[in-house]
């Protein structure tokens, strides 16, 4: 299998307009990738509406249909300030582009953790302590999320889509401490492996292929304690922990049978860089097969170029349009980067 060359744009925390997302998936096909991953919701902004915002399930019916815009602040983060979002009939543009250019667009929504924007109109959903983060121990809670992922993975997938990000990471990590250290030490994270398990099932039912974050994945490398994660994930590395954190390393994870996509912290890019150029000139260092701390995997299943828009305020309410100027070279080395790799 060819590694796929993937863009990813934080377009959760910052709006960005058709025009601008447009502007991006030209530069990754003149850069000859392969996939761009469009994430629309975290803590700091929810932003594709769906024409009818209600998600049913056995507890009852909930209106969503407040929740697109922007979310909260967060410590050094930040939505644009545009109450911004995409429309079904936006959406379908950027789709319809995607599919022009030969680029496979791929919906990206964060659950159980950075789902903010969304608990901030269902309060009663949160993991006790966390604004961020869903209860996986109330099972309303879990039936509503699954509910709404559901509900996109059927959008997608009825327009053609064939991979479903559903994100993964840093759960409660507003608690203080990094939260899947926390669940991790309190039992918490059995509830976390059965809610990916349920939620890779009803993904796929839609013939989509999951894929999410490293961190929640086998947390500190224990592949026993809280029973089998479904391996049909593509797992997206980006880190390897730190002191008081301790993801899986991906020696682990691709032992364990997952495809790996390198999505390397170090290369990360996005509003508020201070030096553009320096960005584009790293990508000339990496190598696929070269992942966090750089632990060798032979022959993973890509490499990602991450743009994350935390600092979503930085250039205003500008639909994207100083990203969408200052990206393309580094989508450029980021491609170059791909087809010099031998992953």
């Amino acid at each position: 299998m060819n590694p796929k060359a993937i863009f990813f744009l934080d377009a959760g925390r910052k709006f960005f307009s058709v025009k601008s997302i447009c502007t991006l998936l030209e530069a990754a096909a003149q850069a000859g990738l392969d996939q761009m991953q469009l994430y629309f919701s975290d803590n700091q902004g929810f932003r594709f509406a769906l024409a009818d915002m209600t998600v049913e399930t056995e507890y009852g019916i909930y209106d969503l249909s407040g929740v697109p815009g922007d979310g909260y602040c967060q410590e050094d983060k930040a939505p644009d300030g545009s109450g911004g979002y995409l429309t079904e009939g936006d959406m379908e543009a950027i789709l319809g582009r995607a599919a022009g250019l030969g680029i496979e667009l791929v919906p990206a929504l964060n659950m159980p953790g950075h789902m903010g924007t969304i608990l901030t109109r269902f309060p009663q959903f949160r993991y006790p302590g966390s604004r961020s983060s869903l209860d996986l121990r109330n099972p309303e809670a879990v039936a509503f999320a699954y509910g709404l992922a559901e509900k996109y993975a059927a959008w997608f997938a009825r327009r053609g889509c064939r991979y479903f990000n559903l994100g993964g990471d840093e759960f409660a990590n507003d608690l203080g401490i990094m939260g899947f250290e926390t669940i991790y030490e309190n039992g918490v994270m059995r509830y976390l492996v059965d809610f990916l398990n349920g939620l890779v099932a009803r993904i796929t039912a839609y013939g989509l292929t999951p894929m999410a974050f490293n961190d929640g994945i086998y947390y500190n490398d224990d592949l026993v304690t809280y029973g089998e994660i479904d391996r049909r994930i593509w797992v997206l590395y980006w880190i390897a922990g730190w002191n008081g954190y301790r993801p899986a390393s991906p020696a682990t994870l691709a032992g364990a049978g997952f495809s790996l996509v390198n999505a390397c912290h170090r290369y990360y890019c996005g509003a508020g860089c201070p030096d553009w150029a320096e960005r584009a000139e790293n990508w000339k260092t990496f190598d696929c097969r070269r992942f966090d701390r750089d632990i060798i995997v032979d022959q993973p299943a890509g490499g990602m170029l991450c743009c994350w828009c935390d600092r979503g305020n930085f250039y205003g309410p500008d639909g994207g349009e100083a990203l969408a100027h200052a990206l393309p070279p580094v989508i450029a080395a980021f491609g170059q980067a791909m087809g010099k790799t031998n992953c």
